[in-house]
């Protein structure tokens, strides 16, 4: 019997980066849920119950932040990994939800499955 794939939350607007990392993901064995923005992450965050990670870019388009996902998701999956990513200045680690972490970009596909750990 097949043992269910880990879901795993991707919000990326730059659309490279994105079919990377899904790629990335998808390699490592994940069932990736991708989105475009914050607003549609939100919306996923309320359709699956099963996340068990979520990785996201800060700077979103929109009026939802990656910070903001982040916090959505550790209140609906109070158990999931969280990982943040921006090309720019790293957010204050005050604002992560707890036990949020931080990777800067660019990274590497070995780098993202590191930071997800056994999701």
């Amino acid at each position: 019997m097949n043992r269910p794939r880990s879901v795993i939350l991707l919000v990326e607007d730059d659309p490279l980066i994105l079919i990377h990392s899904t790629m990335a993901l998808e390699d490592a064995g994940y069932e990736v849920i991708a989105a475009v923005d914050g607003e549609a992450a939100l919306g996923e965050i309320s359709r699956q119950a099963n996340i068990v990670a979520l990785f996201t870019d800060v700077g979103l388009p929109g009026a939802v932040d990656g910070v903001q996902v982040a916090a959505a998701v550790r209140a609906a999956h109070p158990s999931a990994s969280i990982v943040v990513t921006s090309g720019q200045d790293a957010p204050n680690i005050g604002v992560l939800p707890e036990g949020g972490l931080f990777m800067a970009k660019p990274y590497t596909a070995a780098q993202l499955r590191r930071a997800l750990g056994d999701c």
